[in-house]
């Protein structure tokens, strides 16, 4: 299959695009910085112009969109708003109109509203992909109004397979020896807002891989976290410090995450395989 792969120049995308050639797919590199990807077919596209996203996506079977801007800082909200909300509906309006039934879409787990917001709010936990939004910055928002936009897309064409990711602070392995002594000296309410979730850089590009094989039909939207917490408490003690009242829908078991990932499990046929704790 020919794969386009947008924001290829970041880290997730280069792995991606590695991962999916690996598997025997063409692959086509997708970036406002396209000398920056080594890639035999690669188009330099601003996704917020719609004619260049169907341009660049012409002759592509299916997508993996990962260009956005990553966070709300940097750069004025509106303009994170506005990048990430443009870029995923002219992505969805492009696959459409070219045919393709395949389509993953980078989310966050800040779509519900976690590291950016003021506060922690849970209904229950651990967090699954039912649970309301708190979201209250431009960045949890544009995630959380793409995930409106492909909901919309699969209501009307009922032939779409549309994947939206909830990674959660994606993490290279070469990075563990680092993390492991940086933990030491952590203090664990540093992640209660975000529920001390990450994910491996591995796990990553094989769901990205996997939302495109599925063959269900409509759009779904899926934690992508790690199965275990980056604290060095148990996490039943977490929830009881920093979570007191929140119901608790099954036990949180020794270093487990806060993050329910069975439908990823059901549909994707993906779970955590890495650790930041064996490497």
């Amino acid at each position: 299959m020919k794969i386009a792969v947008t924001g290829s120049s970041g880290t997730v995308g280069k792995a991606t695009l590695a991962d999916l050639e690996a598997h025997g797919h063409k692959v086509r590199a997708i970036d406002l910085r396209s000398t920056e990807v080594h890639a035999p077919d690669r188009r330099r596209a601003d996704l917020t112009d719609f004619g260049q996203t169907v341009g660049a996506l012409d002759g592509c079977e299916a997508v993996v969109h990962l260009g956005a801007i990553p966070s709300p800082f940097g750069m004025p909200g509106h303009q994170v708003f506005a990048t990430n909300v443009l870029g995923t509906y002219h992505i969805l309006e492009s696959a459409r109109i070219l045919g393709m039934k395949k389509i993953c879409l980078a989310s966050s787990v800040n779509a519900t509203g976690l590291s950016y917001s003021r506060a922690a709010r849970f209904d229950y936990l651990p967090l699954d992909e039912a649970h309301p939004t708190y979201n209250e910055e431009c960045y949890g928002l544009s995630k959380w109004v793409g995930e409106a936009t492909a909901d919309s897309f699969a209501r009307r064409y009922e032939d779409l397979t549309i994947s939206s990711l909830r990674y959660h602070g994606v993490v290279a392995p070469e990075h563990y020896a680092e993390w492991r002594k940086r933990k030491q000296e952590s203090n664990p309410a540093d992640g209660a807002k975000h529920l001390w979730g990450y994910v491996d850089m591995r796990d990553v590009v094989r769901a990205n891989r996997l939302a495109l094989e599925a063959d269900w039909k409509g759009h779904e939207a899926f934690f992508i976290v790690a199965a275990d917490s980056t604290a060095l408490l148990p996490s039943a003690e977490l929830a009881r410090t920093f979570h007191p009242g929140v119901p608790l829908r099954k036990p949180l078991e020794g270093f487990a995450g806060f993050y329910d990932l069975s439908k990823a499990e059901r549909l994707l046929k993906w779970k955590p395989e890495f650790s930041w704790r064996t490497g």
